[in-house]
């Protein structure tokens, strides 16, 4: 599997600030679009997530890139992708469509 690495924020526990932190990203797949990041917004959800708060509900796992609503440039599309092509503006809100089975699924190419 062909894999990208990344830069990203992070946090390492519920107390210590985000710092620089990479990632390792799988190449998108056929139904996948890769977003250049530009503009990146972190909520309050983030916070409570980044600090633990909802420990009794959702355990937080670290390290945790918080961040869920995104605006960037389209740097690829999978061959199944029709809606969108490299240098397009594209968002990403804090709902996207899922096949809830633990893996990227797209409801619209």
């Amino acid at each position: 599997m062909t894999t990208t690495n990344v830069k990203a924020y992070a946090a390492q526990s519920a107390t210590s600030a985000l710092a620089p932190f990479g990632i390792t990203r799988r190449e998108p797949g056929h139904l996948d679009v890769a977003i250049e990041i530009l503009f990146c917004g972190i909520c309050h959800s983030d916070l409570h997530a980044v600090r633990n708060e909802w420990s009794n509900i959702m355990p937080t796992v670290y390290p945790i890139v918080p961040g869920h609503e995104i605006v960037g440039r389209v740097t690829k599309v999978g061959s199944a992708v029709t809606r969108y092509k490299p240098g397009d503006l594209a968002a990403v809100g804090c709902l996207v469509p899922s096949a809830k089975r633990g893996t990227s699924s797209s409801a619209r190419t």
